[in-house]
């Protein structure tokens, strides 16, 4: 279990990440929001989850402390999350910003996730050659149930 977040853990982890070479990208379309990426990340509030109904949950990273370790990429049972250059996500607050598609129920509700990091809104898809790419490589689309 990681050890819990403090103002000095926080700093500490925001100098080490902004030194990833890459960081975590959750497709939201295929996000059945099960919670694996959070269970394995070591880093407290990195990986957060929004929404309670199947149509509208899904899973966000806070790419301020996102140290790029892979372990939620390697261990997403629905293959939804890729690892990232971080110079394709620079500027973005969060993984929510590096959409390549806003088919999410998220981009409509955006009240369904915290004020502080709808940094989104307004914002078109990324069409950043490398995540698209990343993404078109068998990434399925989770039906919802």
């Amino acid at each position: 279990m990681p050890a819990q977040q403090n103002d000095a853990r926080r700093a500490a982890l925001v100098k080490g990440a902004s030194r990833a070479k890459i960081k975590a990208l959750v497709n939201l379309g295929a996000c059945t929001g099960c919670e694996v990426c959070i269970a394995v990340c070591p880093v407290p509030n990195c990986i957060e989850k929004f929404g309670e109904d199947p149509t509208s949950f899904g899973v966000y990273v806070d790419y301020e402390i996102c140290i790029g370790c892979q372990l939620c990429a390697k261990d997403c049972p629905w293959d939804t999350i890729r690892m990232v250059p971080t110079p394709a996500v620079a500027g973005h607050k969060t993984s929510l910003e590096s959409q390549f598609k806003h088919e999410h129920a998220l981009f409509q509700n955006p009240q369904l996730v915290p004020e502080d990091i709808r940094t989104f809104v307004g914002k078109e898809p990324v069409k950043d050659p490398v995540i698209v790419e990343l993404f078109e490589k068998q990434n399925p689309v989770v039906p919802v149930v």
